[in-house]
């Protein structure tokens, strides 16, 4: 009787197995977070890769204004209005090719009484891209090339895109966003002159 008591107040056995429970426990608990940890570092590593690579097509892709923005009026005075604007962009340093074929590329015309969209080219309104020099036909704005582009039309008022709905006259100032399909935007200002010419060159 004595012995069976001895032994059932041994419990040295079973403190062990509780010891392995917790152990066991522990390591399955410590592998589950380290896994969880791996994967939220390999996920926030691919989101900062995406960004990065995002900002530098960004970057890669921006177009730059070269020389002055030229307004034709097919009249002069303090009454004149614009027919046409004309401009030239390059390709920034380094940068990727820039499709400029209207429709893909994109140029927002915004004064104080307005804001609007060119986007085609047609026989009559919207805007044109022409290489100039050495540069090809492609409609692509790659290094070492410079393109013109020209609003015309714009003495033509209507309501719909491709238009102006008010026509751009004198000491008004108005800006264009170039859009292209990937890169920055092109912002340029301008003020118009207060006596317009038949040309005028703004710097």
């Amino acid at each position: 009787m004595f012995c069976n008591q001895r032994i059932l107040k041994d419990q040295r056995g079973i403190t062990g197995l509780e010891t392995a429970i917790v152990l066991i426990a522990f390591v399955v608990v410590s592998s589950v977070f380290a896994f969880a940890a791996l994967s939220t570092g390999l996920f926030s590593s691919d989101k900062a890769k995406e960004t990065i690579q995002a900002g530098l097509a960004e970057t890669r892709g921006s177009t730059e204004l070269k020389g002055s923005v030229v307004l034709t009026s097919p009249t002069s005075g303090t009454a004149a209005i614009i027919s046409q604007i004309a401009f030239q962009v390059a390709n920034a340093a380094g940068g990727n090719a820039i499709d400029l074929t209207p429709g893909k590329t994109l140029i927002k015309y915004t004064d104080q009484t307005q804001s609007k969209m060119f986007l085609t080219d047609s026989s009559s309104e919207g805007f044109t891209s022409t290489g100039l020099g050495s540069a090809d036909s492609d409609m692509l704005l790659e290094r070492n090339e410079v393109y013109k582009i020209k609003m015309f039309g714009l003495d033509s008022t209507a309501s719909t895109d491709d238009n102006l709905t008010n026509s751009l006259g004198v000491n008004t100032t108005f800006s264009l966003e170039i859009i292209p399909p990937s890169g920055a935007v092109l912002f340029i200002e301008r003020t118009t002159p207060v006596y317009m010419d038949p040309t005028n060159s703004l710097d």
